[in-house]
């Protein structure tokens, strides 16, 4: 099997996928080139609901915007080619990552909003890492990237934690959050395994953690 040389991936979406100046496009052609229908779909999704949070919650909606498009565009890579790659570009990889290897996504598709569009804010940086398992001393622009992509999930039809979730943010940002890590905690998240991040935001948010 070829090595997997992360320099030159890199060096050949920025050829193949230049950066147009328009972000949603942009994205949505990247999704399309790499046939991530889900994907595809799901991400702009995300976006709305981002904008619409960081409006109700006094967050800044471009930045909560750009995070959203740009949270999944690491899925371009199959999981199973994730850890090399991810070896290869110089990116840390956790053992919970390398049983679960779709758990590495975040950390890519910070490199490429860095790389590939040119992103350098760090709080947008830090949502876009942190969208999927949050961590122990989140902004609100991380809750809010953090539970637009978990009301605008990707497995099709409306989440079933949906309405509940929705009720918990009647008491605030915070709260919504509060109670979407501790569902994640329960039995009926069915996860494969909390990865230390998780972790470190049920202990900061007082929840206890499944064994």
């Amino acid at each position: 099997m070829r090595a997997v040389d992360g320099a030159e991936w890199l060096t050949t979406l920025q050829r193949t996928c230049a950066p147009s100046g328009e972000l949603a496009a942009d994205v949505d052609a990247l999704f399309a080139a790499h046939s991530r229908g889900i994907t595809r779909e799901h991400v702009p999704r995300v976006a709305r609901e981002a904008g619409r949070l960081a409006q109700r919650f006094d967050v800044d909606p471009h930045h909560a915007e750009i995070a959203a498009l740009l949270h999944d565009v690491g899925g371009i890579v199959s999981g199973a080619k994730m850890p090399a790659l991810c070896e290869s570009l110089g990116l840390p990889i956790v053992p919970e990552e390398r049983q679960v290897p779709m758990l590495l996504h975040a950390k890519l598709s910070v490199m490429l909003a860095r790389e590939l569009y040119g992103v350098t804010d760090a709080g947008i940086l830090q949502a876009i890492r942190f969208h999927t398992t949050l961590h122990a001393q989140p902004t609100p622009l991380d809750m809010v990237v953090f539970l637009a992509d978990k009301l605008e999930w990707d497995q099709g039809g409306v989440p079933p934690y949906h309405a509940q979730l929705w009720s918990a943010l009647e008491q605030g940002l915070e709260a919504g959050t509060h109670w979407f890590l501790g569902w994640m905690a329960s039995p009926q998240a069915r996860l494969l395994i909390p990865h230390p991040d998780l972790r470190a935001a049920w202990r900061a948010f007082g929840i206890s953690a499944p064994d």
